[in-house]
């Protein structure tokens, strides 16, 4: 077999996705991640022909720059190495450091290639996905809290008619919540025409062709609304689509939000929470985080459930979802029980219990770390990105 080009590409989290895109677009043909480096940068490897040293020491470099300036980050946080490695299929080798990972004792998600016999719980829907091109592996911290957050919400009870998975990629989410919610109504649809084929050969691979037909268009394009919208994209994106977002929420509805780093977080909170939104559930691992956002509703304690323990050091004029026992739009509102002193920790929030006295906020040190209270998930942990 002949010999081929393997590219290592090293950026900042916050480009991992654009750079994974342009190793695409220089004809790559496979992408895998490799760990992070000490310094916390995304590692990624490509495979190309060989012959091309040229060309793609001409390309990529530029395309880094274009990515650099784009989100405004330093070139030099950017690596780039090429190396000639001895004959082997390169379009198989990026599939080695995929493995099934457990979501939850619901659901798992498997390599379509894999061979092994699956540990997985006995009740979980297990999803067969072949990623190609597309994002959405499940590997990656954004994909895995989304499907995280879903599975919660399954596992707490909570159904859902009408949903949305808004730049589906591999279609992972989508296709995960059609085997959660056999019943609901799922699209996925994602503005690169590229992900289509990978999207329609997953949905093909778990049968579920007569549920969901993933499609090329914008939210704007969509008619009609959704009581859960997920979107697995950047925080810029997301903060742009945040009124169109609003817009096809039914009130009342969720959505999950991923694709964030840790400190991006309040811009996304603030701009959502001016849109009605509260904070349901907070995610963080590593260096990510992923949101559950409400409107129209109030939520059922979890105590086990990762969060924020306060937003105060984030902006104490947003709104944060009250604890109530009931989180069914249906039954008759009743208002919460007012907590003991220092167990809730939104208790000093402007949007607290009305029957307590007034009390500010206490206002934040500086330096605060806006996420140094959330509990960072661990990536083995029952386990994992759309």
């Amino acid at each position: 077999m002949d010999d081929w080009l393997q590219v290592t590409a090293i950026a900042p989290p916050a480009a991992g996705e654009a750079v994974s895109a342009a190793l695409f677009t220089a004809g790559a043909g496979g992408v895998w991640e490799d760990n992070p480096d000490p310094l916390g940068r995304l590692v990624f490897k490509a495979g190309f022909d060989s012959g091309q040293e040229m060309r793609l020491m001409a390309e990529l470099p530029e395309a880094l720059n274009v990515i650099a300036q784009a989100l405004e980050i330093s070139l030099l946080d950017f690596e780039l190495t090429l190396e000639l490695k001895p004959g082997e299929d390169y379009s198989e080798t990026w599939k080695k450091d995929l493995k099934p990972i457990t979501v939850s004792d619901d659901l798992v998600v498997c390599p379509s290639w894999w061979a092994e016999p699956l540990d997985a719980p006995p009740s979980a829907k297990v999803l067969k996905l072949d990623p190609g091109s597309a994002f959405g592996s499940g590997h990656h911290p954004t994909t895995f809290m989304c499907l995280r957050l879903l599975s919660e919400l399954v596992e707490k009870g909570v159904y859902f008619n009408n949903l949305l998975d808004l730049g589906a990629g591999s279609a992972i989410l989508a296709l995960c919540a059609a085997l959660l919610l056999p019943k609901a109504k799922i699209t996925a649809i994602d503005n690169d025409p590229e992900t289509l084929f990978a999207a329609q050969k997953n949905v093909g691979l778990n049968n579920l062709t007569a549920r969901l037909t993933p499609e090329t268009a914008n939210l704007e394009d969509l008619s009609g609304q959704f009581d859960l919208i997920m979107a697995n994209l950047t925080r810029n994106v997301l903060i742009s689509l945040s009124k169109s977002l609003a817009q096809k929420s039914t009130i009342p509805g969720r959505l999950i939000l991923s694709g964030l780093l840790a400190k991006q977080v309040p811009d996304v909170l603030k701009t959502f929470g001016a849109l009605g939104f509260k904070v349901e559930t907070h995610l963080g691992q590593d260096e990510w985080s992923a949101l559950s956002l409400i409107r129209g509703l109030e939520i059922a304690e979890n105590p086990e459930r990762q969060v924020l323990e306060s937003l105060t050091p984030m902006d104490p004029d947003l709104p944060v979802a009250e604890n109530d026992e009931n989180g069914d739009p249906n039954e008759p509102d009743t208002p919460p029980a007012p907590a003991p002193e220092n167990e809730n920790p939104a208790a000093n929030l402007e949007n607290g219990d009305p029957n307590e006295p007034d009390t500010p906020p206490a206002p934040a040190t500086e330096n605060d770390d806006p996420a140094a209270n959330l509990e960072k998930g661990d990536p083995n942990e029952p386990e994992p990105s759309s």
